[in-house]
């Protein structure tokens, strides 16, 4: 009878493991679906930046461009170093840029399975199934920082994850696999295979990637709470730590500060390096902005004061608000659970080691960068909070979560296993992607009256189109439009750009031989207006914009 309930038990899991395959490649299609054809509608001014930024550096065959006003990193640490040798093959940077968001999604679920690497199918399947959910689309959102558009933050989110995939994969091997700790002779654990080599040597290269390009941002949030934890754990048992955890560490220091001092030569200084103390009469509100930020950062939380609680959104919105309360109230019980767990005697700790570490490692990360968020002043121009930050700490979070849930699930009766996770689990997981799906695949287009704008006015032999007052719009015009050069002009009678060369920054405006549009939903000059000492006279219009010249004197 017990050989039967074993065999039924493990046809079960069976039976959740293929559903959970399938669902993981339907959102793999999904994603890579809307790399390839969605980019271009869903345009925003911080990817046509990037967009704009990776394509001058082939078109001037330049790594480091130079005169180049670098915003607020060089932009190597996500999509776009990928994305160059695409745009060199297809001469298309909306799709070279898509292309290297698929090749990076399956780069990142390759490092989901890496870090649950020799624990049952059933934690990665679920993990990667929950992390790649679009649940919030649009700038700055947790699906374009991620999988889609430049992909920002897909490098500096996975950082951690890799660390710890590879501490816990040489505590394994560094035991089990035989191999004494003591001796310098054995600093490669044995039984390390090929994907271990490929981890590591991937690692030691973003680490060095994003150091030059973010400074030491990365490492400070995401990386020192997992070594500081990982050391502190191991000198409270009295064990020694792995030399080649020991040679990782060190040469992740290395390269970080390698990395952080070529910054500060070629751009002066990432924009990450000057955070700042909030004041102690912001902290309160602070700490509330940066709580409900992890809400916005997975679509749990909304301006929407006449949304209806069963409405589709509603119930969307519920759902998602329910799933970062289950990873917050997971991650304390973790935290108590490891607590009573770290007191047992030493020998008992191989099976506490293997089972509490990792969970324990990957809520350091989030405590640690959560801390952080909520001392600093980093909230920008958000009412909440500049939600994507957390992606950091909230992603180790989440891969902490499904361990405690999955661990739990195992300890109840098998009717009950099937109703919370065969049943409701998957039911949840569904609720969770149909919803999300939707939102992205009903998106409409984003920049129907600037792409008319630029298809117009690139037929006109001038040297400049300004763009009064539209810095944003500028940003975008770029990518639609390369054979045109846009620029923002201001109403104090100078030229200006973000992320582009130093000399529209802020640089003299050219009256022979441009354009001047007008954006008359937010200005009304009429036929002719007066501007830094000129006369222009309108000429033309398309779409929302006003187009002038400036008239002779």
């Amino acid at each position: 009878m017990k050989i039967l309930h074993m065999k039924h038990k493990k046809d079960v899991q069976e039976l959740v493991k293929l559903s959970l395959i399938i669902i993981l490649a339907v959102q793999f299609c999904l994603i890579m679906y809307s790399n390839l054809t969605m980019i271009e509608k869903n345009l925003d001014c911080d990817t046509g930046k990037l967009f704009n930024h990776i394509a001058e550096i082939w078109r001037q065959k330049q790594l480091l461009l130079p005169n180049w006003d670098y915003l607020t990193t060089l932009e190597w640490d996500c999509s776009s170093l990928f994305a160059l040798p695409f745009y060199v093959l297809t001469g298309d940077i909306i799709l070279s840029f898509g292309m290297a968001n698929i090749l990076c999604l399956g780069g990142f679920l390759y490092i989901v399975f890496y870090l649950f690497k020799g624990e049952d199918a059933l934690y990665p399947l679920l993990c990667a199934n929950l992390l790649i959910i679009p649940y919030r689309v649009g700038m700055l959102d947790y699906y374009n920082m991620l999988f889609f558009g430049g992909a920002q933050y897909i490098i500096k989110a996975s950082l951690p994850l890799i660390l710890i995939g590879i501490i816990i994969r040489t505590e394994y091997l560094s035991t089990v696999g035989g191999m004494s700790v003591r001796k310098w002779k054995n600093i490669i654990p044995q039984k390390t295979d090929v994907s271990d080599w490929i981890i590591s040597v991937v690692y030691l290269a973003l680490v060095l990637l994003t150091s030059i390009s973010s400074g030491p941002y990365v490492i400070v949030c995401g990386l020192f709470p997992a070594c500081a934890v990982y050391i502190g754990y191991k000198f409270w048992r009295w064990e020694k730590v792995p030399f080649y955890t020991i040679i990782l560490m060190i040469m992740t220091v290395i390269l970080a500060l390698t990395g952080w001092k070529v910054n500060e030569i070629i751009m002066d200084g990432a924009r990450g390096n000057n955070m700042n103390f909030c004041s102690v009469y912001q902290l309160l509100g602070n700490v509330a902005s940066c709580f409900f930020g992890m809400f916005e950062l997975f679509g749990g939380a909304t301006e929407n004061t006449m949304l209806p609680i069963l409405s589709v959104a509603g119930i969307q919105l519920l759902a998602k608000c329910g799933l970062v309360l289950i990873m917050l109230v997971a991650g304390v019980a973790m935290l108590v659970q490891w607590k009573k767990e770290v007191s047992l005697k030493a020998e008992i700790g191989q099976s506490i080691e293997k089972n509490q570490l990792r969970p324990f490692l990957l809520i350091s990360v989030f405590v640690w960068n959560l801390f952080i968020l909520n001392v600093t002043n980093t909230r920008g121009g958000s009412s909440t909070y500049e939600y994507r930050y957390h992606l950091i700490g909230m992603l180790p979070l989440l891969c902490a979560t499904v361990i405690f849930i999955l661990r739990s699930i195992q300890s109840f009766r098998r009717k009950q296993q099937q109703i919370c996770l065969y049943c409701g689990g998957i039911l949840f997981l569904l609720l969770l992607c149909l919803t999300s799906y939707k939102d992205l695949y009903s998106r409409e287009e984003q920049n129907g009256q600037l792409k008319e704008f630029c298809a117009y006015v690139k037929d006109f032999d001038v040297e400049y189109i300004y763009l009064f007052e539209g810095s944003n719009d500028v940003d975008m015009c770029r990518v639609i439009d390369e054979t045109s050069t846009y620029i923002c002009l201001l109403d104090t009678g100078r030229t200006w750009a973000y992320d582009y060369y130093k000399q529209y920054v802020d640089g003299p405006v050219q009256t022979e031989n441009v354009i001047v549009a007008v954006d008359i939903e937010k200005y009304s000059f009429g036929d002719t207006f007066e501007y830094a000492g000129y006369e222009l006279e309108k000429f033309d219009s398309v779409a929302k914009w006003e187009l002038y010249v400036f008239k002779e004197p």
